[in-house]
């Protein structure tokens, strides 16, 4: 027993140290390293893998680099307009960089998710339960903070890690199922969108975008990017808009002392802050996908060559689609709209702050399930915002109490929350609200919603291919082509590709035609 003792401390160790580097090198070193390594293993040239590496690393640096420059230009202001109003609100947002270095010290659950989610992800596509295999192995921390507040509201260490790896699969499902239109959308062969912040929110986006787009004027026109410079001119380009929004923001936060010098040095610098953020982001992504497409699409070609009866997908950061103009011009107009829920909102409690400039995460995965129109993806934002605010307030007490295990310095605030992400995403609703208020019968009830979800998700993709991947937002043509990719050679490892009745290649166009 003393052996078993030391050899399970030792593997304890390990795990530990493994995480401790995780953390240490963030994203922008970590997934390139991974990338990296994953290159080689598919026979991808070594200097073509290493450039393409650093190219990634760049990307990400410069995308993180544009946001946190958003994030405190907008922070101040934001508290600015709260001041101005006399509100006391107790929950303050800290972000998702907090968020993430809270999940992955909470009891050891975020040391231990790593490995236990890489064999699962690696088992069930084996098995043909995914097609995606998510490398991204940085923002496996929204695992880690679903089960760090189950954790603190059941005292179930089990519990909570099998709600967070519940998350985990749904998002690879789910990452299935958007693949065709983010490939489409985006031009990104080969790659899914397992992400713990952009899934839940594109997903809960699906039946309000059906409510959306019957609403009259809005439904029957179409505000993209492109149709809004045709009929704006130089009034509807991205960094005009960006420079309008930044201003009125500006004035907003300065409301009481507009006469003198400093306060329009600040309206300015934020207008000029605003349009950087809509010129230079797409700029940013454009160099991390240089180093990527390359990449995915020879890693592609290996599986598929490997493994002829089955596709592949590499599951990645939704970071790589944060720069298209929809996603950027939404993320801009929904900040002023935040500060103002959070003012008028009854029963509010939370104060924005860093997960103000996250927005883009918010939308990313919008843009093809409405053809990128910015107004009815900013409706469907304001509509997800009302439970967002309520949802992140509510498991406030919950993650302070996980901040605080976690050695995270609290500064001045009693309450921390981070609205975007995670605290007040869909999944924390369905999957940690319920431990809170219920004990640990809440969080069984949550665990049980989440693998029925995910059951269901996976049935109805093998039911019906066509008809759901056209739900997600891609074209009739998108939808026949990830049908005979997918779906057409019956089985991929021990699981059917195809249920119910089998798929007549002659009659691809006629049932996704229907649904569309």
């Amino acid at each position: 027993m003393p052996r078993v003792i030391q050899a399970f401390a030792l593997q304890t160790s390990f795990v530990q140290s493994l995480n401790d580097v995780i953390q240490g090198l963030g994203v922008s070193v970590l997934l390139p390293i991974i990338i990296f390594v994953i290159a080689l293993a598919f026979r991808v040239n070594a200097s073509q893998a290493a450039k393409s590496a650093i190219l990634i690393g760049v990307g990400f640096v410069g995308i993180f680099l544009v946001i946190g420059m958003f994030g405190e230009e907008i922070g101040p202001l934001a508290n600015a307009m709260v001041d101005a109003t006399g509100l006391e609100l107790a929950a303050v947002d800290v972000g998702w960089p907090a968020a993430a270095a809270i999940a992955f010290g909470i009891a050891e659950l975020g040391v231990w998710v790593i490995p236990i989610f890489v064999v699962l992800n690696l088992a069930l596509y084996a098995i043909g339960f995914t097609f995606t295999l998510n490398v991204d192995i940085w923002n496996y921390w929204h695992f880690a903070f679903i089960a760090g507040l189950v954790f603190f509201a059941t005292n179930s260490w089990a519990v909570a890690m099998g709600i967070g790896l519940t998350l985990g699969v749904f998002l690879l499902v789910a990452a299935d199922w958007f693949q065709p239109a983010i490939e489409e959308t985006f031009d990104t062969p080969g790659i899914s969108i397992p992400h713990g912040t952009s899934v839940p929110y594109a997903v809960a986006a699906i039946p309000i975008h059906e409510v959306v787009k019957r609403i009259p004027g809005v439904g029957s026109t179409t505000w993209d990017p492109e149709t809004i410079q045709q009929r704006f001119g130089v009034f509807g380009e991205p960094v005009t808009i960006g420079l309008v929004l930044g201003i009125l923001i500006g004035i907003g936060g300065n409301i009481n002392s507009l006469g003198t010098a400093d306060a329009w040095y600040t309206i300015l610098g934020a207008g000029i802050t605003f349009a950087a953020v809509m010129h230079i982001l797409p700029m940013m992504v454009g160099i991390l996908m240089e180093g990527l497409t390359p990449l995915s699409q020879s890693i592609r070609d290996t599986m598929t060559q490997r493994f002829e009866d089955r596709d592949f997908a590499v599951g990645l950061d939704s970071a790589i689609l944060i720069g298209h103009e929809s996603t950027i011009a939404a993320s801009l107009i929904a900040v002023p709209i935040a500060i103002l829920m959070m003012i008028v909102l009854p029963g509010n409690n939370v104060l924005w702050g860093v997960d103000l400039a996250t927005f883009p995460f918010f939308f990313a995965m919008m843009v093809p399930l409405m053809d990128g129109d910015v107004v009815k993806m900013v409706i469907t934002g304001i509509i997800l915002m009302i439970p967002m605010h309520y949802i992140a307030g509510a498991v406030a007490p919950l993650l302070t109490d996980a901040a605080v295990s976690a050695d995270f310095d609290l500064g001045d605030a009693s309450l921390i929350t981070s609205p975007v992400a995670d605290a007040g995403s869909p999944a924390t609703g369905v999957l940690a609200l319920p431990g809170q208020a219920l004990g640990i019968s809440g969080a069984y009830l949550s665990l049980a919603v989440g693998i029925v979800s995910i059951l269901a998700l996976w049935l109805a993709l093998r039911l019906w291919p066509r008809k759901m991947y056209v739900i997600a937002g891609a074209s009739p043509e998108k939808a026949d082509e990830m049908v005979q990719r997918r779906h057409m050679e019956g089985k991929a490892g021990v699981l059917p590709t195809k249920l119910g009745e089998p798929i007549d290649p002659d009659d691809l166009a006629d049932e996704v035609a229907e649904s569309d």
